[in-house]
Parts: structure tokens; C-alpha cells; sequence
């Protein structure tokens, strides 16, 4: 394996000429600050590499079959990308942008800027404050039990109520829930559930995280089901992928649901492949040519993408 390089080290030069502005101070002030919180899983695992992390906002990749690890970072001064891998392009499995790659990012910015801290970005003159509930970063609902002030942009950032907490009608026993449409004259109760988005939910379900969602719907509702229908996430609409004909590789169908779904179904070209896991990751090897790709929740929704496959 070849750990290197330095693929850029640019100082940011301001008042170019030439330069666009893309998007606001303010905007780039707020990713700039989520992008430099230590509590996020790509915070590398090893003792050696917290003993002195550098204030820069960074962001980790790692390619699909663990070819490239990726970590690219900045601060006022500096932007600093670190890329990992063998130049023959073959995978290693350990290979992770976050593991890999950001330690070395670390390294840089400890060698070019130490304790480069005073010259950080700041708040626009359009930012304000308000109260946000903590768990879905949304203004807070009536059964939300925690508020912290943060930083959003007036007539642009979300306005919408926090739902993380949702009333489900359950039986006594807590392992089925009702709709308006099948709940019954006797025997149901209220519990409180939470209710994450689709992306949330998925990111807890593939790190363990404990989370009370509701027990599955009535299997006797016949009620056709709104909401959230999944989210294809492994595979892109439109896309081309490249498939090497000496070293076929499979392609992964992951999505994510709501929190009311407990199993999906895949399709491919509009036969059924499998029923999985809600959560869970399947592979399929794929034919050259343009592909459909569907997924069905047990509610009844459904989505669509259509990839274009290429062997070389």
C-alpha cells in the first residue's frame, strides 16, 4: 500500500480578482462550524491521533471496494487534501478516509499552522438566533423536552416543527400499531415513539444506536399508505457505472425508510430479487445496459432509479 499524498496544499487567496462567491458568509459559516465538531463518526478511533486536532472543518470519503481514502480540510489560511491508496487502483479492505486519511490532514495542519486558531471564520450580519430542539436541530414541538439556542438564517433556513416524538395508537402489548383506518373500539393505547427521518433512522440502525420506533402496522389494515416512501441510497438515478469485465464487482441496494417500515422489497428491471431488512444491504451482480431498479416498503411505497451499466 502507498500512504501518501499531499494531493493539495493551496493557500486561499482572498480578493482574487477572478474569483465567485457561491454561496453566503453566512452559509459558509454555518457548514464551516459543522463541519469542525469533534462528535461525528468520522472523527478518527486511534489515542494518538486526539492528542492534538487541529481547528480546521474537514470531510471524509471513502470510494466504493475501498480503492480511495479521502480527507480534505481547511481554515482561513490553508486547504489541504490527503489522499490514500495503491496507484493500481486494487481495494484494501481496512481503507477508510476517516481512519487513514485524516491523520495525516491532522499531521499537515500541525506542521504548517499549529494552534492556528485566532483567524477563524465568523457569523454573518444576517444570521440570528432561536430556540432548536437538540434532536432533530428543528423548532421545537409540544413533546420536545429540550431546547438550545443555535444560529439560522432568517426567510431561508427550515421553519418547520420538530416531530421526533410522535403519538402512535398501539395494542396492550406494544408489538402492533393502528391508523385511523384499522384502529380498534377497545383495547388500543397512546405511547409516544420516535420518529427520526428516513436518513437518521438508517445511520442508528448500521451503528446500534438505540432508538424506540413504533412496532409494526395492523398486518390486516388494508389502508393504502402517504408518507415517506423509501430512498434508494447506494445507487443514483441517471448514473453510468463502470464494471471491469476481468474483476466484476456487485452493486449494493441500501435505502432508507421511515420508521414505521420493518421490510422492503427489491426489483430489478421490474422482477423481484428480495425481501431484506429495513436497514440492511444487499448486493446484485449486474448486466450491461440500462437497469431499473425498484424498492417497495410493506405500506406500499415505492421508488424508482435507473442506472446505465458499462463493462470495460
Amino acid at each position: 500500500m502507498v500512504r501518501i499524498s499531499l494531493s493539495v496544499i493551496t493557500k486561499l487567496i482572498s480578493g482574487k480578482k477572478d474569483s465567485v462567491q457561491i454561496i453566503s458568509t453566512s452559509a459558509a459559516y454555518l457548514l464551516s462550524s459543522i463541519l469542525t465538531k469533534m462528535n461525528r463518526s468520522d472523527l478518527p478511533n486511534l489515542f494518538e491521533n486526539s492528542l492534538h486536532i487541529p481547528k480546521v472543518a474537514w470531510k471524509t470519503g471513502t470510494s466504493y471496494g475501498r480503492r480511495d481514502g479521502w480527507s480534505i480540510g481547511y481554515n482561513k489560511r490553508y486547504t489541504v487534501g490527503v489522499w490514500i491508496g495503491n496507484f493500481d487502483g486494487k481495494g484494501i479492505p481496512e481503507l477508510t478516509g476517516a481512519d487513514m486519511a485524516t491523520p495525516l490532514l491532522f499531521q499537515v495542519f500541525n506542521s504548517i499552522d499549529y494552534n492556528g486558531t485566532g483567524n477563524w471564520y465568523q457569523p454573518g450580519a444576517d444570521l440570528d438566533l432561536r430556540y432548536v430542539c437538540p434532536q432533530s436541530g428543528c423548532v421545537p414541538g409540544e413533546r420536545c423536552t429540550e431546547k438550545v439556542i443555535d444560529y439560522f438564517l432568517p426567510g431561508m433556513s427550515s421553519t418547520a416543527t420538530c416531530t421526533h416524538l410522535t403519538a402512535y395508537a398501539v395494542d396492550q402489548q406494544e408489538t402492533i400499531s393502528y391508523c385511523t383506518a384499522c384502529l380498534p373500539e377497545e383495547g388500543s393505547q397512546q405511547k409516544i415513539y420516535e420518529n427520526p427521518p428516513a436518513e437518521i433512522l438508517k445511520f442508528y440502525r448500521e451503528n446500534n444506536v438505540p432508538v424506540k420506533i413504533p412496532p409494526p402496522h395492523n398486518p390486516l389494515c388494508t389502508r393504502l399508505f402517504e408518507g415517506s416512501k423509501p430512498r434508494i441510497l447506494s445507487l443514483m438515478e441517471g448514473q453510468e457505472y463502470l464494471i471491469e469485465k476481468e474483476d466484476p464487482r456487485s452493486l449494493e441496494l441500501s435505502c432508507a425508510v421511515a420508521a414505521d417500515v420493518t421490510t422492503v422489497s427489491w426489483f430489478i428491471n421490474d422482477n423481484f430479487y428480495k425481501t431484506a431488512k429495513a436497514g440492511d444491504k444487499y448486493f446484485f451482480s449486474p448486466v450491461e445496459g440500462k437497469i431499473k431498479i425498484s424498492c417497495t416498503d410493506d405500506k406500499g411505497r415505492n421508488s424508482d432509479v435507473s442506472i446505465q451499466v458499462v463493462f470495460y
